[in-house]
């Protein structure tokens, strides 16, 4: 499937997601039974502002957590615990009504001292959210009435509302966070359709919470299923071997490499995604040796991207120039990113003085290990030696994020659901993942400019340059963005994902 063919087939795919599916609406619809699901990463809490994989980690929280709004598969806000929402005049506050019907997964009511405790919390700097980074414009929340909700923005924002709709935005239990402390993040309580009963080595299981709010259009009881078992399997090949067998439902992230054998299997439905993966590097500038622009540009400039692409996702990919691919709000085609050059490599090589091996950090998964080797082999070429570092995901955002590493492969789901949430996250002045140490004045007067600019075109221009100040100073180098695709089972029914791809689960059931 040619990239033409692939996007269609993922808008396609994205506007049947968010049209009412005819077989969740059916009389036929069975409930019972035990979903079983594979996913690519396992969170690092299960309090969503303490996630370090947005987007990714909310195949996890959609179990249990739900926001005041979401954001559907076309991109357009629905309600959720809120059933409507006024922005005011100057656009700096928007009134929520709540609905009255909810309670939390230990029976306490959500209402709007409960909404306001969980916008309080994550914008708190004391609780040390990572989920603060999203929330910086964020003034204040105000309860009106027991179910009516204001929240006041510093500046009028043209990504708040997506803020709202993902881990910022989760209503969690105020009681349970106050009793359980240190150990809510295991076992966290929300309003959501299921109720977490076990985290375990790379296994998360949930049971139907009985009093869920949700029903559906004929007034039936959410959710059908009785429990969700969510298995962390970072192999593409072991998910479709027990995907065929029947031991799972339904996974993500599979490579374009698969898709054959998946398409050959009539028990197997292969399910294009807006969303797919940016695949890229990152410099450590904070210590040798590269605080050195030289050595920088020189293995950015020794990489043959075009190569890389093909070798990868076989033609389906795009080669990227920045962070974004074009399907995004923040891709400018005017970024002018790193050329694949082996005699400037080699001349900023010597410049450098650099000596020695290069050590490449990478997690042990699909296909980064691949890129890690193409990458040695390409360096090679203009005479750097690169070692290779495989290490479990925890590890390497230990060594990454404590900059204790040379260089590392990075990935990132894109595009999300506002350019702002990459943006602040990586690079904005409260990031949580500066993978590089850049820490920028330029970068933040970008990035907040950027975030509260209402002009989508002036908002596209702000994340230009701010891309292009990145390729400029060599901070990290970009690959490639590639298609991701999921797969379920033919007995799956009523898959509905939101608008960053994640599961929405109230109304999956299993067909006999």
């Amino acid at each position: 499937m040619k990239l033409g063919h692939w996007l269609c087939a993922a808008l396609s795919a994205a506007i049947v997601a968010a049209a009412p599916a005819v077989d969740l609406r059916a009389a036929d619809v069975q409930t019972g039974g035990t979903l079983q699901v594979a996913v690519d990463l396992e969170p690092a809490s299960l309090d969503p502002i303490f996630g370090n994989a947005p987007g990714s980690d909310r195949r996890f929280y959609n179990l249990f957590a739900e926001n005041l709004i979401y954001q559907d598969a076309n991109g357009d806000f629905q309600p959720m615990l809120a059933e409507s929402w006024d922005y005011a005049e100057d656009g700096k506050s928007i009134t929520f009504k709540l609905r009255e019907d909810v309670v939390f997964q230990d029976g306490t009511p959500f209402d709007a001292e409960a909404a306001k405790f969980n916008l309080d919390r994550v914008s708190d700097p004391e609780v040390g959210a990572r989920a603060l980074q999203f929330v910086g414009n964020l003034e204040s929340a105000e309860v009106i009435d027991p179910y009516t909700l204001r929240v006041n923005m510093k500046e009028p924002s043209a990504a708040f509302m997506s803020v709202l709709a993902i881990e910022p935005g989760s209503m969690l239990s105020p009681t349970a966070i106050e009793a359980m402390g240190d150990d809510f993040h295991r076992q966290p309580v929300g309003t959501g359709p299921f109720k977490i009963t076990s985290w375990t080595s790379n296994k998360i299981e949930a049971e139907r919470f009985a009093d869920y709010w949700g029903k559906d259009d004929e007034g039936r009881q959410l959710p059908y299923l009785d429990g969700v078992v969510a298995r962390v399997i970072s192999n593409t090949a072991v998910k479709i071997v027990e995907l065929r067998g029947g031991s799972l439902h339904l996974g993500d992230s599979i490579q374009i490499k698969d898709y054959s054998q998946v398409e050959s299997d009539p028990q197997l439905v292969l399910m294009p995604t807006t969303q797919g993966t940016t695949q890229y590097m990152a410099f450590n500038l904070t210590r040798p040796p590269f605080d050195n622009m030289d050595l920088r540009a020189a293995v950015a400039h020794a990489i043959n991207r075009e190569a890389l692409e093909r070798a990868i996702s076989r033609g389906e990919g795009i080669v990227l120039t920045g962070l974004k691919p074009p399907a995004s709000l923040a891709y400018s085609p005017d970024v002018v990113g790193h050329s694949y050059d082996p005699d400037k490599a080699r001349e900023l090589y010597a410049a450098s003085g650099h000596s020695g091996t290069l050590t490449l950090s990478v997690i042990q998964r699909d296909p980064d290990t691949q890129i890690a080797q193409i990458l040695q082999s390409m360096l090679g070429e203009v005479g750097i030696d690169l070692r290779i570092e495989v290490l479990e995901r925890q590890a390497w955002l230990d060594k990454v994020l404590g900059r204790t590493y040379e260089l590392g492969i990075l990935r990132a789901t894109l595009p999300r659901p506002d350019p702002d949430i990459s943006f602040s996250t990586y690079w904005g002045r409260e990031a949580r993942q500066d993978f590089s140490g850049i820490n920028s004045p330029v970068l933040h007067d970008l990035i907040d400019e950027a975030r509260v600019e209402r002009d989508v075109e002036k908002r596209r221009a702000l994340y230009g340059q701010a891309q292009q100040y990145i390729n400029d100073n060599y901070f990290q180098t970009y690959f490639l963005w590639r298609p991701a695709a999921e797969v379920r089972r033919v007995e799956l029914q009523g898959m509905d994902s939101e608008y960053s791809g994640s599961w929405r689960y109230a109304e999956m059931w299993l067909e006999e």
